[in-house]
């Protein structure tokens, strides 16, 4: 008797799994991009300070009046201190060869790197000109940037989804088919790509117009999100 009871929900089984695999539908796998273009509303300048001296003390000193000079000259424009920090400091000994191949010690030299954070775009030029016045010998770099990130990647994810769906859709009519719903959908992270300046094309900018603002376009900043989509279709 159990013997028969087990074969019976065997076979109950089987004919339920069998059922299950017939329901399945067939399915279209698609890929969706959506791209967000806008303006930056934020920017990142990356202002260095390099100085050189026999004298350790003196080199030090020399390099933190210059970088606090700097610091106060830009929080003259507006910005708030909390936006301003140090990126990167080092202090090393520098060396040269001689004729004769051996170590010359030539001093030391100290680089320090401001990092100042501003919101107000306007402002980037005369941040530029009132560090580089004040001591500055390197504008590492300057990006730029958007402070809502969340609301920009999230609507490039929108539009990568109905991208997706739309493509689905035209491939399913093509085929005299309906797009019922979806199995599975994979999500790409989203990339944000902003304009950035490298050190020497800011320099020249700034040596050849010392006595003019020096003029700074944020460009069009790009966000971007892909998705797959297996979506189920009519048979």
């Amino acid at each position: 008797m159990k013997m028969i009871l087990s074969l019976a929900v065997l076979l109950v089984f089987v004919l339920s799994s069998t059922a299950f695999a017939e329901e399945r539908l067939p399915t279209i796998s698609v890929s969706g991009e959506g791209i967000v273009e806008t303006s930056p509303d934020r920017a990142t300048i990356f202002v260095g300070v390099v100085s050189r001296d026999k004298n350790a003390t003196k080199v030090q000193n020399d390099n933190a009046q210059i970088a606090s000079n700097i610091i106060k000259s830009v929080v003259a424009l507006g910005v708030e201190r909390k936006n301003i920090r140090t990126g990167n400091y080092s202090f090393r000994q520098i060396f040269h060869n001689d004729d004769k191949k051996q170590r010359v010690f030539d001093g030391y030299e100290v680089n320090n790197t401001v990092t100042i954070v501003v919101d107000d775009l306007k402002l980037v030029g005369k941040i530029i000109d009132a560090s580089l016045s004040n001591g500055a010998n390197n504008i590492d770099s300057l990006t730029f940037g958007i402070r809502d990130r969340t609301a920009l990647q999230n609507e490039a994810l929108r539009l990568a989804v109905r991208d997706a769906r739309t493509k689905a859709e035209i491939a399913a009519a093509e085929l005299g088919k309906t797009v019922l719903g979806i199995r599975s959908m994979s999500i790409n992270s989203g990339s944000i790509s902003a304009p950035r300046y490298n050190k020497v094309a800011m320099m020249e900018r700034a040596s050849a117009d010392a006595m003019i603002e020096t003029p700074i376009e944020s460009g069009t900043l790009t966000c971007s999100a892909s998705v797959h989509v297996e979506f189920e279709i009519t048979r």
